[in-house]
C-alpha cells in the first residue's frame, strides 16, 4: 500500500467514514475493486492499526476497572485481558456467573462465529452461544480479538476453557475459517 493511500485512507478514517466506506470510495475513485492497488483485506487491517492507535492506556484502564468493578459485584465473573507488545488490548474474555451455569446446563452444543469488525476498536466479536430448553439463545461467553490468526483463536479456547472449569462441549458448529479449525485441533476442542 503506497503513502498516499495510506493518507487518504486515514484522512477518510478521520472524517468518520468506516473501513468498508472508504473501501468502497476508493474502488469506485479507481474503476473497481481490481484498480485500487490492495486487496479488502489489506485495506481492513490498515485500518484496524490506524483504530488500534488510537486506543490509549485511558480506554484500556477504564475496561479494567469495570470488569474489576462488575466482578466486585459478581464474584464468580472471570475475565481474561491479553495486551500486545505496546500495552494495548489485543484480546478480552469474560463470562459471568450465569453464563458459567448456562454452560454448565446447555453446553453440549456449541455455536462460535467471529463477527469482522463491527464495534468502535474495530476488534473482532467472537460470542460462545448456545440453545436452552425453551429453544432460545443462550450467551455462554463472549471475545473480542484483534485478528483472526491460529494464535488468537487458541488464546480465546484455552481461556473459553479455563473459564468453565476445563468442560469440554460435546459439539461446536462454526463456519470453515482455517484458523478457528487450526485452533481447534491445538486445544483441542470437538468441531463439526
Amino acid at each position: 500500500m503506497t503513502e498516499p493511500k495510506k493518507e487518504a485512507i486515514e484522512a477518510m478514517s478521520e472524517c468518520g467514514l468506516r473501513p468498508m466506506e472508504s473501501y468502497r470510495y476508493m474502488s469506485t475513485e479507481t474503476g473497481g475493486d481490481d484498480c485500487v492497488g490492495h486487496t479488502m483485506i489489506d485495506h481492513l487491517n490498515y485500518c484496524y492499526k490506524l483504530k488500534m492507535k488510537q486506543i490509549d492506556g485511558k480506554d484500556s484502564q477504564t475496561l479494567v476497572n469495570k470488569l474489576y468493578d462488575i466482578q466486585s459485584i459478581d464474584p464468580e465473573f472471570f475475565f481474561r485481558v491479553r495486551l500486545n507488545a505496546e500495552g494495548k488490548v489485543e484480546c478480552l474474555f469474560w463470562r459471568d456467573s450465569m453464563m458459567r451455569e448456562d454452560y454448565k446446563i446447555y453446553g453440549d452444543v456449541l455455536v462460535f462465529d467471529a463477527t469482522f469488525r463491527t464495534n468502535k476498536y474495530n476488534l473482532i466479536c467472537a460470542p460462545f452461544v448456545g440453545i436452552n430448553n425453551h429453544w432460545k439463545n443462550t450467551m455462554f461467553a463472549c471475545a473480542f480479538i484483534g485478528d483472526e490468526t491460529t494464535e488468537s483463536f487458541v488464546w480465546v479456547f484455552e481461556t473459553f476453557l479455563k473459564a468453565m472449569g476445563r468442560k469440554h462441549p460435546i459439539s461446536i458448529f462454526t463456519d470453515q475459517d482455517a484458523a478457528i479449525a487450526a485452533g481447534m485441533e491445538q486445544v483441542p476442542l470437538h468441531i463439526l
